[in-house]
């Protein structure tokens, strides 16, 4: 029996086990390889009030003004409040963030903030985040199985652990912290093992989920042609003074305006570049982009890279509060995968891993404490049994995501992707993704990420979240 099973192995889920207490029994559950997730990939930062200007105030203020006025504003408030806090305990697990040649932490300006509020190290925080939250996980009992989880244990509505094809793992508390959906999109950001998988797990257990209709595209990936992963070219870039520029050589947006209102102006170009050219030192300070740039045949310090929107954050997900709890008792959920509100209709840059080290940590304490019951509709669960594994998402899932629910949206397209995904064989990816077509579909306005060609404007009827409730799989 353990006190935590944790499904996933990026920033949530190391999180959650560096904070259960001492000798709990910890199992952390991974499809893939170590380092293969979405995490290491963050680049621009983690948003924290610690500049002078700055406070948790005024962070949780700009956070509910990219939100684009749904969200959960005591969500917002209790997790932007916890950032100070978060970079201290990072630093002191050895996060070895920049600095500023006085000694205080080095702040990047990204997209939706008024202040530079991100934290980073060079333009790979993730990846120094998961350095150190590993490096600490080493001297805690924490197992560690290579394998995808396939199903949930369940007795008499609560969940008590998971399956996979081989084993069971009981436990008092059970922790989705599985990632985002961007491969869903097939271009994208992100991993490419980002598929949903967790989502889809409780989705089939019965719990409630909510913004499905919310995919955040970042503006700015590589356009190198690539149909699957592109390198993302972070926000910071912009925030020191990197420039768009249209087919004419134009500047035609605001560069640090809120990721949808670049995205949608870039989609209104021709053709797009983004000029780093005139970045001191771009070579050290952005490593991670001018070598992935380099290695698939462009050279960001000489020359102007093409760029077009990308799948990048999934702000839909699990429903969960700010402490993860879900629908089901005993089941939570941290990290991409869950939906708390946060967000809103458009995340700003740097909160999701803010959200992820709180939240992540706070399923972690309880582990001390054993289950408690959400705020979300509860519901039974079926008997416990074993699950067959989760088949890999349909490859003919991303050309419908990205021709018919991609960045800019309309009727035709999305009843067409609802036509074409209905004829994909009736798996869990199917399903997410015909439930993603079809709160976009009946959200008749554009907020935030959500843009309706044909609904260009918001509208105050829609002015609220979106929860949607799956059966089929639980009876």
């Amino acid at each position: 029996m353990y006190d935590l099973v944790i499904v996933g192995g990026g920033i949530a889920g190391l999180c959650a086990a560096l904070a259960a207490p001492e000798g709990a029994r910890i199992v952390v559950i991974d499809k893939g390889e170590a380092r293969a997730g979405s995490s290491p990939l963050a680049q621009g930062g983690i948003a924290a009030a610690v500049g002078p200007e700055d406070s948790p105030d005024l962070h949780a203020a700009d956070t509910i003004k990219a939100g684009a006025g749904i969200c959960d504003e005591q969500t917002v408030r209790d997790i932007c409040a916890e950032g100070p806090r978060v970079i201290a305990w990072l630093q002191e697990l050895g996060c070895d963030f920049d600095r500023s040649p006085d000694g205080a932490l080095d702040l990047a300006r990204e997209g939706g903030q008024t202040v530079a509020r991100s934290v980073h190290w060079r333009d790979a925080t993730g990846q120094e985040i998961v350095r150190a939250l590993r490096r600490a996980v080493q001297g805690r009992n924490v197992e560690r199985v290579s394998a995808p989880a396939t199903g949930f244990i369940a007795i008499d509505g609560t969940c008590h652990g998971v399956f996979t094809a081989e084993e069971r793992y009981p436990a008092g508390i059970t922790l989705v912290a599985t990632g985002g959906a961007g491969a869903l999109w097939g271009r994208t950001t992100n991993a490419q093992g980002a598929t949903a998988d967790g989502i889809v797990l409780a989705m089939q257990a019965g719990t409630q989920v909510a913004d499905l209709e919310f995919m955040q595209f970042h503006p700015t990936a590589l356009d190198d042609g690539s149909p699957t992963q592109r390198i993302l070219l972070t926000e910071a870039l912009r925030g020191e003074g990197a420039t768009l520029h249209n087919e004419r050589g134009e500047r035609f947006v605001d560069e640090l305006a809120p990721r949808h209102v670049v995205t949608k102006a870039i989609l209104e170009q021709a053709s797009v570049t983004l000029d780093c050219t005139q970045i001191l030192d771009l070579e050290r300070r952005f490593p991670t982009v001018v070598a992935g740039a380099r290695a698939r045949g462009f050279d960001p310090v000489t020359t102007p890279l093409p760029v077009s929107p990308a799948a990048h954050y999934f702000v839909g997900g699990i429903a969960a509060d700010a402490s993860g709890h879900t629908s089901i008792p005993g089941l939570f959920a941290a990290g991409e995968c869950a939906a708390t509100g946060m967000h809103g209709a458009n995340r700003m840059a740097g909160n999701s891993l803010l959200e992820s080290v709180v939240v992540g940590r706070r399923v972690g304490e309880l582990a001390a404490l054993g289950t408690s019951k959400g705020r979300f509709i509860h519901m039974p669960l079926a008997v416990a049994r074993w699950r067959p594994p989760i088949v890999e998402a349909d490859p003919e899932i991303a050309p419908i995501m990205w021709d018919d629910v991609g960045p800019i949206r309309e009727e035709t397209r999305l009843h067409e992707a609802i036509a074409q995904l209905s004829k994909l064989e009736p798996t869990g990816h199917t399903e997410l993704c015909l439930m993603i077509a079809r709160a976009a579909a009946a959200r008749l306005e554009s907020r935030g990420v959500h843009i309706r060609s044909d609904y260009p404007d918001q509208d105050s009827a829609f002015a609220t979240r979106s929860f949607d409730q799956h059966h089929a799989h639980a009876r």
